[in-house]
């Protein structure tokens, strides 16, 4: 995966940019008004929704496993202030969120999709980070007519070819798994240069579930299914994830015509939120030659 270098700052200023971007997140934030919400009937589940409302073309957020709507600090304000109706959810079992019944693996494209049609939305720009990646570019694949476009970051998709799986699962040794959630998503660049930012990351981490964490999604998308998006896409990572490292793509970029990858130097697991200028910057200027 090459790394685009006539964007690409070094480390130090990429981190910099990030930490600045997120003081003038929250002034924009407080002179936009703040989402709505409300709570969306899936079946035996009320999911918790955030939507900024307006006329501008809808994007919706998918966040991380270890996240719900609320870690769209940066994003919201950001993106509804370029123009965008930002509407992000809680999956099941994740803050605010309702679930009357645990599933050990609910149909995250089901529920998806009773949100968008309660929401009244035709297409619209999908957005995951890492499992929230899987979750949209699963809808993408069951219901292309409704995305404008997708941006999945820090996600290598849930392929089923056991060849990538055995050598996706052979980057983390078993301990891996027990380490600290902040140590396993945060890059150490940014855990190293900013403790407030992790901190702040783990408290949304900590109560970011209500219910104990199930198994994590089977591999169940082909190569060919890829291969047949149409729609336009953004893949992000960063040189530091453990999860989806640059050379994970080789065969994603090889699939996907429309396809563009863009690496955030010194970014781990969760760079929306480690290096949100230029996570955004990428995001926003994808979005905007879509139009």
């Amino acid at each position: 995966m090459m790394v685009d270098r006539s964007v690409v700052m070094t480390r130090r200023q990429t981190l910099g940019a990030g930490i600045a971007t997120m003081a003038i997140m929250g002034r924009l934030s407080a002179a936009l008004p703040s989402p709505r919400e409300s709570w969306i009937d899936v079946g035996e589940a009320s999911l918790y929704v955030r939507d900024s409302g307006g006329t501008g073309i809808p994007v919706l957020l998918a966040h991380p496993v270890t996240g719900s709507a609320l870690v769209w600090e940066a994003q919201e304000a950001h993106y509804a202030s370029a123009g965008y109706r930002v509407i992000s959810w809680s999956r099941r079992d994740h803050a605010r969120s309702r679930t009357e019944t645990f599933r050990s693996e609910p149909d995250q494209t089901a529920d998806l999709l009773r949100i968008v049609d309660a929401l009244k939305l035709n297409r619209f720009h999908a957005l995951g980070s890492a499992a929230g990646g899987g979750v949209v570019l699963d809808f993408a694949v069951a219901h292309p007519d409704r995305i404008l476009s997708l941006v999945i970051a820090n996600h290598i998709g849930n392929m089923a070819d056991p060849v990538f799986r055995r050598r996706y699962d052979a980057l983390r040794p078993a301990p891996f798994s027990q380490l600290p959630a902040s140590f396993r998503e945060l890059g150490p660049i940014y855990r190293a240069a900013n403790p407030d930012g992790v901190a702040r990351w783990e408290e949304l981490e900590r109560t970011s579930r209500t219910a104990p964490l199930g198994p994590q999604p089977r591999g169940t998308l082909e190569w060919e299914q890829l291969g047949r998006l149409t729609m336009p896409s953004l893949w992000i990572t960063g040189d530091a994830d453990s999860y989806a490292p640059p050379p994970l793509f080789d065969e994603h970029r090889r699939r996907l015509s429309k396809g563009r990858f863009f690496v955030i130097p010194g970014a781990g697991h969760s760079a929306y939120w480690e290096f949100p200028d230029m996570f955004d910057k990428h995001v926003l200027d994808f979005w905007r030659s879509r139009a």
